[in-house]
């Protein structure tokens, strides 16, 4: 029976945020919808730093989700 389960992507790996009853290697299929952020739901950290790269005048026209994953890729990396 499909269930839904939630989930965080960390490190390029989907996280469950509840225990899932699976045994070990258990391929899963894995339905994920579009997202959109808008520049908004950045965090003040994450504008910080964009304004510190100077790339934020250009947030308008660039894939937010993207921005979002290189700032993170990024700050880990400092």
């Amino acid at each position: 029976m499909p269930q839904t389960i939630a989930a965080t992507y960390e490190h390029g790996v989907f996280v469950p945020r509840i225990p899932v009853d699976l045994p070990e290697h258990t391929e899963v299929k894995l339905l994920l919808p579009k997202l959109t952020t808008k520049r908004n739901q950045l965090s003040k950290a994450e504008m910080s730093f964009l304004e510190l790269r100077g790339i934020s005048q250009n947030l308008a026209k660039t894939d937010s989700v993207e921005v979002q994953r290189q700032i993170r890729s990024e700050w880990r990396g400092l």
